[in-house]
């Protein structure tokens, strides 16, 4: 019913009573150029339903109207109180108070406990994608161990390997910028 235009009996009759728009807000001590567009759709709410509804001819128009607009005033303020109205918003071009932690900073800065997870959550990945073998080989190397220590734990040669690390790498490499 709101989405349909207005007819013409309803257009005319709505710009003859429009002055009640800004009395409404002058009564209330609302500037225009914030309230008009939230107090306009409860107004032309009320010409429709005044000219509709036969019933509320008992009234005059300009009670149905301030009613309409004042319910319109109310649901905006009840809007803007909420939670997602009211965040605290931080710009990230600027300073966060007397210290001396810019945006840049703060965003820039290692979080140790985040590279931790960042790891494991690569070395899960990566352990869906290698064998058993290779993820040992990943863990020993990553441990501090060498080639030659590495390869003699697996009894197997320095260049299997380095091949089964390269494999590693690709999919690593896949995983990464995949």
């Amino acid at each position: 019913m709101c989405e349909m235009p207005l007819t013409l009996e309803q257009k005319i009759f709505a710009a003859q009573n429009h002055d009640l728009v800004y009395k409404f807000l002058q009564e209330r001590h609302l500037s225009v150029n914030d309230y008009y567009d939230i107090v306009i759709f409860g107004y032309l709410r009320a010409v429709r339903r005044y000219l509709e509804e036969g019933k509320l001819h008992h009234y005059r128009f300009a009670t149905i109207a301030w009613n309409c607009m004042k319910i319109d005033l109310i649901n905006h303020s009840k809007a803007q109180s909420r939670q997602k109205y009211n965040t605290e918003t931080i710009s990230l071009q600027n300073e966060f108070g007397d210290e001396d932690f810019s945006s840049e900073k703060i965003i820039a800065t290692s979080n140790d406990l985040m590279s931790q997870l960042e790891t494991e959550l690569l070395l899960h990945d990566l352990a869906k994608r290698v064998s058993q073998q290779q993820m040992d080989i990943v863990r020993m190397r990553s441990s501090g161990y060498n080639l030659q220590d590495i390869a003699n734990h697996h009894n197997t040669s320095i260049k299997r390997i380095r091949r089964l690390l390269e494999e590693v790498r690709s999919v690593l490499m896949e995983i990464c910028y995949g």
